[in-house]
Order: structure tokens, then sequence, then C-alpha cells
């Protein structure tokens, strides 16, 4: 399986250490509290840049 990677600092995540979030019936990582709150803040500049 790959590791995780962070949607908002693209670290990787050790298993059992990430900050999980559900946005739109969908389950995030994140690397920390803060990048969780960071994505929460303004999910749609996280989201449009994993996606390009």
């Amino acid at each position: 399986m790959a590791d995780k990677v962070c949607l908002v600092c693209n670290k990787a995540i050790a298993e059992g250490k990430d900050m999980k979030w559900n946005h739109e019936g969908k389950w995030l990582v994140f690397d920390d509290m803060g990048c969780r709150n960071r994505f929460i803040g303004n999910p749609k500049k996280y989201l449009d840049a994993a996606s390009a």
C-alpha cells in the first residue's frame, strides 16, 4: 500500500499518525491538525491544486 500524503503540505504520513476529515463524503488525511485546519478554511484551494 502506498504511503499517505498530506493534501496541504505534501509530507508522507506515518501509519496511524494522520488527522482525518470527511469532506463531501470522502475521507481525507492530513499530516497534523494545522494542515487539517488550513484545508477546512479553504478546501477549494487544496482540491484544485491536487487535481492539477
